[in-house]
């Protein structure tokens, strides 16, 4: 009987691309041309990575594409390559043109981008050779990044951390009740009190974002227990699903609740004032300061407060 053997390509970063914009935009199509490519192509090398793997990424319906539990798993690993490589192109940049305005700023997945992309958009018009670097990633590998002087910024929850970094206040917004099974409470009502929800089982996510770190510190601030749910969400994206389930209830910031969770319910204290939670940029104390990293730092203490202030009043 004669041997066949089947060559795989081996692993690209394109195929890593691929991967990660068919993650991110639940549709091969779409993925597509994200990434200014043929269908086809990009079919081609998400199945080569899977074959170099060893299983699927994604399952694929008709109707939905979805990530499988290893292209969970292998998500993020994967986003660090990619990140990875774009460090090594931002530093060799940096090294051989010194003059080069480069802008590192790592950011949690709960940060509002709309909102981001609104406060960035007046200094990049002001600075128009910049270059803007984003990176989004839990908040340990941020904090790292910024102490090994990888990232100049990180903007995420605020965490009182004014002993260790310099901070600004970016904005904040309310905590939103997301009740599990999506109509136990079936009232009109726009906001409920904390003490009417408190006894509630929580689905939770890692404390890599910032999210599972502010929920437990509103129960503590209220001095009452949090009933977490045993299990734990991937990503937040999880939490509303999982509340529909009605595994548990979930709390998210108001900017990541999306439209197709229809109950939903500002959450006030004893004293009736609405939880919210609060995003702060942080950087370095001591670190060798170039012109436009000062300049950024005013921009981020004069005019994105502004800009916010003009959004809340519309």
């Amino acid at each position: 009987m004669p041997v066949i053997e089947v060559v795989y390509k081996p692993m690209n970063l394109k195929q890593l691309e691929y991967a990660a914009a068919v993650a991110a935009n639940n549709s091969f199509s779409v993925a597509a041309e994200a990434c200014h490519v043929t269908q086809p192509t990009l079919s081609s090398g998400v199945a080569e990575l899977e074959a170099e793997m060893g299983g699927r990424l994604f399952s694929r319906t008709t109707r939905s594409v979805a990530l499988t539990p290893l292209g969970t798993h292998l998500l993020p690993y994967i986003k660090e390559v990619i990140n990875a490589r774009d460090t090594l192109s931002v530093q060799s940049k940096s090294f051989l043109n010194p003059a080069q305005k480069i802008l590192r700023i790592g950011m949690s997945p709960l940060v509002d981008a709309k909102l981001l992309g609104l406060m960035l958009d007046p200094f990049k018009r002001e600075n128009p050779v910049l270059e803007l670097v984003l990176r989004e990633m839990n908040m340990a590998d941020l904090y790292r990044m910024l102490d090994e002087g990888l990232l100049d910024y990180v903007f995420g929850v605020s965490a009182g951390h004014k002993d260790r970094w310099n901070s600004a206040f970016l904005y904040d917004e309310p905590l939103l009740y997301v009740p599990g099974g999506g109509n136990r409470r079936t009232d009109n009502s726009k906001s409920i009190s904390f003490k009417d929800i408190a006894e509630d089982v929580y689905v939770m996510v890692p404390d890599a974002c910032g999210l599972a770190r502010a929920t437990r510190a509103l129960f503590r601030s209220q001095r009452k227990p949090l009933n977490e749910y045993k299990g734990e969400a991937m990503s937040y994206q999880v939490l509303e699903d999982w509340a529909a389930l009605n595994i548990g209830s979930a709390i998210l910031p108001g900017s990541k609740v999306t439209k197709s969770t229809k109950v939903v319910r500002t959450i006030k204290t004893k004293d009736n004032d609405v939880v919210r939670i609060a995003f702060e940029a942080i950087w370095p104390r001591e670190r060798e300061q170039s012109k436009h990293l000062a300049a950024f730092e005013k921009h981020l203490r004069t005019v994105a407060p502004k800009i916010v202030q003009g959004l809340a009043s519309e």
